[in-house]
């Protein structure tokens, strides 16, 4: 019950790192949210909540932050929860974007049926929405 994709990008890791952190803006490049925000700064411990564009709101925590370099952020489900790590990472002079995403829990593999095979038939559209975004757009 996981899955990683990545992408390859021109745009900096810095600006990477910006569009990720930008948690009200989730929703310009990943179609499957429909709004977000987050109490305080993007950092570890940091919470927030999530509107998806079908079903309820969840609440996501930071688990762990390291800037400009990685994120994990964990939702929870009944008796299961959902996880999304997001890296940046270089190769070949270019950017690397990797998106992972697992559940864990009694019921992970009831979530994952569920709500997690759809959102990884988005993933990759979702990736390269936010690559154009990273690519085109000034911070």
């Amino acid at each position: 019950m996981e899955y990683v994709h990545s992408i390859l990008t021109t745009a900096s890791p810095e600006r990477i790192w910006n569009l990720f952190t930008d948690v009200k803006n989730w929703k310009s490049w990943d179609a499957s949210v429909q709004d977000a925000d987050i109490s305080g700064d993007f950092a570890t411990d940091a919470q927030g909540v999530v509107t998806p564009g079908k079903g309820p709101k969840s609440k996501f925590k930071i688990t762990s932050c390291k800037p400009n370099f990685t994120y994990t952020m964990d939702t929870k489900l009944p008796l299961a929860h959902l996880y999304i790590r997001r890296l940046i990472g270089y190769h070949n002079k270019k950017t690397m974007i990797t998106n992972e995403i697992w559940m864990e829990g009694p019921l992970g593999s009831f979530w994952w049926n569920l709500i997690g095979k759809k959102y990884l038939s988005m993933m990759p559209n979702i990736m390269d929405r936010f690559k154009k975004i990273a690519e085109s757009r000034a911070d």
